[in-house]
């Protein structure tokens, strides 16, 4: 009896895990492609640096968003427009050229829930001040899909210039790490 109820465990078990193997791997297999599309359209939409509503329609309002070098954690779609603003830059933002990607995607590594661009921001002017790649600009997002594939959280590692690092530095110092930078308001 002992050992009949072995089997039977184990028979159980060996269905479901082949059970599970088999039906999630067609699944999975086109959700990463349905992944794979939407994350190439959000990068495309992004080099181009454009059209604002665009990039915001792969959202969802409740997005986790985290800047890993600047130490910055926003939890809603109004925080992150809030940080990028590119509708608030009118001309302070510039590309070197119209037609210039704004951010070049060189490796995309999708699976059934996210996405992982790996890359470098492209050379640009802010503030009349041009953003080169003397330090580096290398730059990978992580883009986390719910099931109606919007974006749920995205993790920014952008290597900024060592100005920038510096500032960050300086501002934990003197306002203690977590602390939202002055230039950044969160305020409705």
């Amino acid at each position: 009896m002992h050992h009949t109820r072995n089997m039977l465990i184990a028979a159980i078990i060996t269905i479901g895990i082949f059970g599970c193997q088999n039906q999630p791997a067609e699944s999975t297999s086109t959700r990463s492609d349905q992944i794979r599309q939407v994350a190439t359209e959000y990068f495309k939409t992004f080099a181009q640096r454009s059209d604002w509503n665009k990039l915001l329609s792969f959202y969802r309002e409740d997005l986790a968003f985290d800047d890993v070098y600047l130490q910055i954690h926003l939890d809603s779609l109004w925080q992150f427009k809030r940080f990028y603003k590119w509708d608030e830059e009118g001309g302070n933002f510039q590309k070197l050229t119209p037609d210039q990607e704004h951010i070049s995607i060189e490796e995309l590594l999708v699976n059934d829930s996210m996405a992982i661009g790996k890359g470098r921001v492209n050379p640009f002017y802010y503030y009349g001040e041009l953003v080169d790649t003397e330090w580096g600009m290398e730059a990978m997002f992580c883009l986390y899909f719910d099931e109606y594939l919007k974006i749920k959280k995205q993790v920014d590692w952008i290597e900024y210039d060592p100005q920038v690092l510096e500032s960050v530095i300086a501002h934990h110092k003197e306002n203690g790490v977590g602390a939202i930078p002055e230039w950044l308001d969160l305020s409705k």
